[in-house]
């Protein structure tokens, strides 16, 4: 990951920059974790007491680790036989290690988010709150970001494959998707396998996914419309 990753001038790390730093290093970490085969969240960054010794010190997700160097607007220099990223939780076994995401890899990774997030104008360390919303602003907003399309008829959909059949978990209309995660002070990051768009409610048939939007065009608009929603 010798080369640079990101643009600075980039309107969409400019936007990310106006969030909030953990919603803006989840969304860059995922992007690139995801090449792996890794998620940030249940892939961690372990550490020895010592490199004689076999006992973790500590054991942290690779969003925590990754989220603390932002905000302490520091670089990492992680060091060989003593840290290591694995799969499993204060564990340092070579059967735990990730396949194709080394030490070195990763650490080029978080300098490099740490350096886009914190170049001036640098990501908001300040954890803005989401302001009281109704759901008519949120649906306005969404309308404006694609008036193309008949956001009403635009269903985000989750759900699991259980036996070779996929079982959904909730399915909601876009505008009433933001909306119940503003409501919570959350910021959703659309994407991953078991989530899509769809024309039709409550279904995961071929035939009924959305011609018009994909989850990346959705987590562009959440980008580009969060900021006017935090204080």
């Amino acid at each position: 990951m010798s080369n640079s990753l990101y643009s600075y001038s980039d309107p969409r790390i400019l936007a990310l920059k106006k969030t909030r730093p953990g919603f803006a290093v989840e969304v860059l970490l995922t992007e690139q974790l995801q090449k792996f085969g890794v998620s940030p969240f249940n892939t961690y960054l372990n550490t020895l007491v010592d490199v004689l010794y076999d006992d973790v010190e500590s054991s942290r997700t690779l969003f925590d680790e990754t989220l603390e160097w932002v905000e302490k607007e520091q670089l990492p220099n992680y060091v060989q036989g003593i840290n290591g990223v694995f799969k499993r939780q204060f564990s340092f076994a070579s059967k735990d290690r990730v396949a194709g995401l080394d030490l070195l890899s990763f650490e080029d990774l978080v300098v490099q988010i740490v350096r886009v997030l914190t170049s001036a104008p640098s990501v908001n360390l300040s954890k803005r709150s989401v302001k009281s919303l109704s759901f008519e602003e949120v649906h306005r907003a969404v309308k404006y970001g694609m008036p193309e399309v008949d956001i009403n008829a635009v269903y985000i959909t989750s759900f699991i494959d259980d036996s070779g059949e996929r079982k959904v978990l909730h399915s909601r209309s876009l505008a009433e998707d933001l909306y119940g995660y503003l409501q919570h002070n959350e910021i959703p990051f659309y994407h991953g396998e078991h989530i899509g768009v769809f024309s039709v409610a409550y279904s995961t048939k071929d035939e009924h996914v959305h011609t018009q939007v994909t989850t990346q065009e959705i987590s562009r608009l959440v980008i580009d419309i969060v900021p006017d929603f935090l204080v």
